[in-house]
């Protein structure tokens, strides 16, 4: 029997090998340790394939890249074919992920992202114990991955944008609120701020310094995020899942942060705040992509 390296499949047109490993254009990838030495992470690069911009590429910094660097790059990639249409320019992505796991490494998600275990009492949840890395996380990228990345490619800081989803959304806003000037746009997509919520608010309330430029904060959630869509019919049978949706509150957490950015921050901060219809936690990163990222990088939008 032949082997997955010698099998063939039919087509029309001729045959084609099984097992033939996609190719990803534009793209450089590395490891980068940490201060340590030790703990390290896996950087994913697209670089546009077009000439540099006088003063660099605009500069994406997306989280959970094992996951979401492809579907990123690939929507990037069509919109800035025509930016006169799409609003988009090519944009650089560097996306931070792990070596080790599939899509999510969970354990080091939750250390780099949180400051501690989720705030409201949730029986149900099965996530590590690892948690409370967040602040090493922010040093890594800052004082380890910036430098690299505008030492070895022609990237615009100044025009820096962080992305991320659920819990790595949850991270982007925790972000906000203590750094607001690492980066011009913070991108949080169905964010998960009950995780942190009371304490996040806190530290937000408490921000003072002005900015020496304007920032940008989009925050998006799905409308079927506080209780089961109507294809969700096992979730909706659910009575517990159902239940957590709910004290999750992701629709009114994102609504209530969106109001005391654009408080805090008054003329310093453009302030976004959208609803996804029809979407739901596992689709909003998918739709409102384009958004996003317009936000992010037009000047006009």
């Amino acid at each position: 029997m032949a082997d997955n390296k010698t099998k063939r499949f039919q087509v029309a047109g001729g045959v084609v090998p099984a097992g033939r490993s996609l190719v990803v254009p534009d793209y450089e990838g590395f490891s980068l340790p940490g201060a340590d030495g030790c703990r390290r992470h896996e950087i994913f690069v697209h670089v546009p394939a077009v000439e540099a911009p006088p003063g660099g590429f605009p500069v994406l910094y997306l989280l959970d890249a094992n996951a979401d660097f492809l579907l990123v790059v690939e929507t990037l990639r069509r919109l800035s074919r025509r930016p006169k249409a799409s609003g988009i320019d090519p944009v650089m992505v560097v996306g931070i992920g792990y070596p080790e796991g599939g899509d999510y490494d969970l354990d080091r998600r939750y250390e780099d992202f949180t400051r501690g275990p989720p705030e409201i009492d949730d029986a149900g949840w099965q996530a590590s114990t690892r948690y409370g890395g967040q602040a090493a996380f922010i040093d890594f990228v800052e004082t380890r991955l910036k430098p690299f990345i505008q030492s070895t490619f022609p990237v615009r800081e100044n025009q820096s944008a962080l992305l991320g989803h659920s819990l790595a959304g949850y991270l982007v806003l925790d972000w906000l609120c203590q750094r607001p000037q690492d980066f011009r746009a913070f991108l949080a997509v169905s964010p998960s701020i009950w995780w942190g919520r009371e304490a996040m608010l806190g530290r937000l309330a408490e921000r003072k310094a002005p900015f020496d430029a304007p920032r940008r904060a989009y925050l998006t959630v799905g409308q079927w995020e506080e209780e089961p869509a109507p294809w969700q019919v096992d979730l909706a049978a659910n009575a517990s899942y159902a239940s957590l949706r709910r004290r999750r509150a992701m629709i009114g957490n994102v609504q209530t942060f969106s109001e005391q950015v654009a408080k805090t921050y008054g003329d310093g901060m453009t302030v976004r705040c959208d609803l996804e219809e029809g979407g739901e936690h596992s689709s909003s990163l998918v739709t409102c992509l384009p958004r996003a990222l317009r936000f992010a990088f037009f000047e006009g939008d």
